[in-house]
C-alpha cells in the first residue's frame, strides 16, 4: 500500500466585488439658487442617491488585500418651473438635473484581527470626475452641462471605510460596505456612501 497525502485546495488571491446601494453627496446641496439678482437657478440636487461599482482585489497577506476599483454616483433633481420674460413663457415640466461622479480608486483593506476577520477597515486614494447639469434662468435661458471636457471637473482625495462580509458559498461572499470620500483638493467631504457588495473569488 502506497501512502497518500489530501491537500487542501488552495483559495485563489484574486476576486472580483461588485456592490450597488446609496450615498449622499455633501457637493449638491451646497449651491445657491435663489435670492439672485437676475432670476432663478436650479442647481442643487437631492442629497441621497445611488452608487455602484466594480472593484478587482488581490489578498496580498491572510488578513490584508488591494483592490483597484471604479464607482460611479448620481444624485437627481426633479425641477418643475414656469415663468415669464418680455411676454415669453418659459416652462420647465417634469425635468431631472443630475450630478454624476465618477470615482478611479485605489485601496488597502485589513481585517481588525486574526479572530475576527469578517471586519475590515479600508484607507484609498481616489481621482474624480465630476458631470453637472444646471439650469439658470434671468434675462435669457440657460441649459448647462458641464463635465472635465468642457469644464475640466476634476479632483483627487482620500476615503476611508468599513466592511462587514460573510461567506454564502465556496465561491461568493456577501457584505455591506461604507465608505466616506474627503476631497483633498478643495478640503471638503465629497461623499459618504452604503452600499451591499458580492465578491467572487476566482
Amino acid at each position: 500500500m502506497f501512502p497518500f497525502c489530501l491537500k487542501a485546495q488552495t483559495k485563489t488571491k484574486l476576486s472580483l466585488e461588485i456592490s450597488y446601494g446609496m450615498q449622499g453627496n455633501f457637493f449638491v446641496r451646497g449651491y445657491q439658487e435663489f435670492g439672485r439678482p437676475d432670476g432663478a437657478a436650479f442647481l442643487k440636487k437631492n442629497f441621497i442617491g445611488s452608487m455602484s461599482g466594480v472593484e478587482l482585489k488581490y489578498q496580498a497577506t491572510k488578513m490584508a488585500s488591494w483592490s483597484l476599483g471604479y464607482n460611479y454616483s448620481q444624485n437627481i433633481n426633479k425641477i418643475n418651473y414656469n415663468v415669464f420674460i418680455n411676454s415669453v413663457g418659459i416652462s420647465v415640466l417634469d425635468f431631472d438635473i443630475k450630478h454624476e461622479n465618477r470615482f478611479y480608486q485605489l485601496f488597502y483593506q485589513r481585517s481588525l484581527s486574526k479572530k475576527v476577520n469578517n471586519f475590515k477597515y479600508e484607507i484609498g486614494l481616489f481621482y474624480l470626475r465630476s458631470q453637472q447639469q444646471e439650469i439658470s434662468i434671468g434675462n435669457n435661458a440657460d441649459f448647462r452641462q458641464r463635465n472635465f471636457q468642457n469644464s475640466r471637473l476634476e479632483e483627487g482625495g482620500l476615503a476611508v471605510g468599513l466592511q462587514y462580509s460573510v461567506k454564502i458559498d465556496t465561491k461568493f461572499h456577501f457584505g455591506i460596505r461604507s465608505r466616506l470620500y474627503y476631497l483633498a483638493s478643495t478640503n471638503t467631504l465629497e461623499t459618504i456612501t452604503l452600499t451591499p457588495t458580492l465578491t467572487y473569488f476566482f
